[in-house]
């Protein structure tokens, strides 16, 4: 029996204006001009979820509540 290495994709490294990169996950969250965002899969390009102004809002509030209000 051979031993086969895996070789997975790199996750991507944007440069793309409007978008945040998770970390190393190869997610990202695209902001719209509207305010509405999408969380997006960088490494097959597919989105998985779409948010609108008033979830991004909510959803940056409680990361910031969770972190204790730190800036």
């Amino acid at each position: 029996m051979t031993s086969q290495l895996l070789n997975p994709p790199a996750p991507p490294t944007l440069h793309e204006t409007g978008c945040l990169l998770l970390a190393s996950s190869g997610f990202y969250v695209r902001i719209n001009e509207d305010g509405s965002a999408s969380l997006v899969d960088g490494i097959q390009d597919i989105t998985l979820a779409d948010f609108t102004p008033a979830e991004i809002e909510d959803i940056a509030y409680q990361l910031n509540n969770k972190v204790g209000n730190t800036r």
